[in-house]
């Protein structure tokens, strides 16, 4: 099973299928250009690591796919809330056949750069900006559908663009492309079946965990508890705080660190990429209280390690979780 580009005669010849927008050489004679291997731009390594999932699931008896997947943004080090694309980012975005991120705003660099003949596949919307507010989205409102799976506590005036712990979300993500790769070869599968069945064992493990209160620092394994036993007891305002990137007032603070220092938070989740003074008030309080003693600080960054996978990132934070709340229910 191969990929290859096809020429601009082959994707007329075709009906020009909609779902098969592949970059034409402009009636180019050079036999590498036409049969060159189709090219893959992930944003971040998140989702650069599930399109590679979803090829390597493909393969048979390990044979290569003639698919290539290129990571912009990987690592742990900076914080992607920030991140700005470089000259040779944009060259290899505009170079791409297929490019796939984040959306809801979180890496509008890469799909404001993607060619106009490039598939683009983004796991929720794009949205105006990098704004963790008030999105208004797009205009047939699809942003709103997105919007409902990180509105579960109570956060409504605000939006979580860290949809990569939406396990449903990351699975529509892979079946999108999945599907988009089968309309161009009808041999890859139509769907994301080893994915699929990787999310299913997250899932068990997740629903199986006990219940345990958690206070977030910074909103980006939010979504993990959905449907779980866990409760989120941010105070609304720390969170539409943080969620906006503005500063939580004194007020909020306060009422953040007491849920810490009274017994009601059982565990407490930081982002060491985007620690703040805020967030360092809260973990030195939860460390005079004993949390890192019995592990009830979980520290969940914006992206997989450099050389771990998504699902070894989503394993670790299930792991830390598992152990936290073990050690809060004995």
């Amino acid at each position: 099973m191969r990929f290859r580009r096809r020429t601009c005669a082959a994707a007329a010849s075709a009906l020009l299928a909609a779902s098969t927008l592949v970059a034409c050489s402009g009636g180019s004679d050079d036999a590498d250009a036409d049969n060159a291997d189709l090219k893959i731009v992930a944003s971040t390594a998140v989702w650069g690591s599930v399109a590679q999932q979803v090829i390597d699931d493909a393969q048979d008896d390990g044979d290569g796919t003639g698919l290539t997947v290129t990571t912009i943004l990987s690592g742990t080090d900076g914080d992607p809330h920030e991140y700005e694309a470089t000259a040779k980012d944009i060259a290899s975005i505009r170079d791409a056949d297929i490019v796939v991120g984040n959306g809801a705003g979180y890496d509008n660099w890469i799909t404001d750069n993607a060619p106009s003949d490039a598939e683009v596949i983004t796991a929720a919307p794009t949205a105006e900006g990098h704004d963790h507010g008030d999105e208004d989205g797009d205009e047939d409102g699809d942003d709103e559908d997105h919007a409902d799976h990180a509105d579960h506590a109570d956060h409504a005036d605000a939006t979580n663009p860290h949809v990569w712990f939406n396990l449903t979300v990351v699975q529509e993500f892979a079946d999108n492309l999945a599907s988009h790769l089968h309309s161009i070869d009808g041999s890859f599968p139509e769907t994301a079946t080893g994915v699929a069945e990787d999310l299913a064992d997250a899932t068990d493990r997740l629903t199986a965990l006990p219940a345990a209160n958690l206070l977030f620092t910074e909103p980006v394994a939010l979504d993990l508890i959905t449907g779980t036993k866990l409760t989120d007891v941010t105070p609304d305002g720390f969170a539409d705080a943080v969620l906006s990137e503005s500063e939580p007032s004194a007020a909020d603070l306060a009422t953040a660190r007491e849920l810490i220092t009274d017994g009601t938070v059982d565990i407490l989740v930081t982002n060491s990429q985007s620690q703040t003074p805020v967030s360092s008030r809260l973990t030195d309080a939860a460390k005079d209280e004993g949390f890192y003693e019995r592990d009830a600080v979980i520290n969940v960054t914006e992206a997989p390690d450099d050389n771990q996978s998504y699902m070894d990132y989503l394993d670790a934070v299930i792991t830390a979780l598992e152990k936290a709340t073990e050690e809060a229910t004995a």
